[in-house]
């Protein structure tokens, strides 16, 4: 009775020193500078989120080892918590919830962003790269700096890229070999104006789907193809309802992982820098997943059945398609073209 007794004081006594030290400010909202001060003791709870992007894909892989370096990282400081394949919306309203602070952290195309920074659209012009290695040494480049400086005008901070790599075309109507192929083809596009018209002008009939509805899209007809990476293709199913797919590699899709403004002013400056080494280390490991789905996808759609052109009349498509990056010169200049150029 004695010893159950003391140990009772005992509970007492540490009960009356928490009391007397009062309650911690939740770092969640907002105690945490990001000037430097020091972080609360309750940890920063954050939503990681790749809007459409199914969990069993390279950004999947890349955002589960993100959210495990955040956690790991920064010693219990940030909880992350990783949502996929439209769990908290679609990769428009990622982008939204990015600005508004709802969303933590985000990836999804860049072209979701194109409506606040247009120029990001620069790497998505029709045949601007020859291969993927291209195209990441772009988007790593100094084009980088100038597009994540006129987003963070707009409450979002720029982490680093990520990729859904070269896309390729894909239809239940006929085999694709020259533009000539795609008059009339309902098609499902990215949303931006240059990929748009840039499908109008080689005859197609392009319209913006989200990437959830895609698949049911195609299968009940409202489009009738549609362009993406291979491993894209894959991941998402399109071969069930898609016959042809041609290797035309006409655009580099980047993946922008950013960061909402309202998020890192909840951050110490030593948890921001987690975030930022954590991005860059997902990265590669999103990358290097990426090339591995990309080199198994072709022949599991050979397998499936799916009638692939690899050697279209590229010449054709990149000539009908120049005219269009008259559509990014005049709004965003040709800088950001000829410093990708040289």
């Amino acid at each position: 009775m004695k010893k159950f007794l003391s140990v009772l004081m005992a509970t007492a006594m540490v009960a009356g020193l928490a009391a007397c030290g009062g309650s911690k400010p939740n770092a969640s909202s907002g105690a945490a500078s990001n000037g430097g001060g020091s972080a609360s003791s309750d940890p920063v709870k954050m939503s990681v989120f790749a809007g459409s992007i199914p969990k069993n894909t390279p950004t999947g892989i890349g955002m589960e080892f993100f959210v495990k370096e955040l956690n790991e990282k920064s010693g219990g400081s940030i909880q992350a918590t990783a949502y996929f394949d439209t769990e908290l919306g679609d990769a428009t309203s990622m982008v939204q919830g990015l600005q508004q602070g709802t969303v933590d952290i985000g990836v999804s195309g860049d072209s979701y962003y194109a409506g606040l920074v247009p120029d990001i659209q620069v790497y998505e012009l029709p045949f601007m790269f020859s291969n993927v290695e291209e195209a990441r040494a772009a988007v790593d480049g100094p084009t980088k700096d100038v597009i994540f400086e006129k987003l963070a005008e707009k409450g979002i901070v720029g982490l680093c890229f990520w990729e859904n790599g070269m896309r390729q075309l894909s239809n239940n109507v006929r085999p694709v070999k020259t533009p000539d192929d795609l008059k009339g083809v309902k098609m499902r596009t990215l949303p931006a104006t240059v990929q748009v018209e840039a499908w109008k002008a080689l005859g197609a009939l392009p319209t913006s789907i989200d990437a959830s509805e895609l698949y049911t899209a195609l299968q009940v007809g409202t489009v009738n193809a549609q362009e993406n990476p291979l491993a894209e293709i894959v991941f998402r199913k399109f071969s069930e309802v898609q016959d042809y797919v041609t290797l035309t590699n006409h655009v580099y899709t980047p993946f922008l992982l950013s960061i909402s403004q309202k998020t890192v002013d909840k951050l110490s400056d030593e948890q921001m820098q987690i975030v930022r080494d954590a991005a860059v280390a997902a990265q590669k490991v999103q990358r290097d997943a990426a090339t591995e789905a990309d080199a198994a996808a072709k022949q599991q759609l050979l397998d499936e059945g799916v009638e692939i052109e690899e050697n279209p009349e590229i010449e054709k498509f990149q000539a009908l398609t120049e005219p269009v990056y008259s559509i990014f010169t005049e709004q965003c200049g040709d800088e950001l073209i000829k410093m990708i150029k040289g």
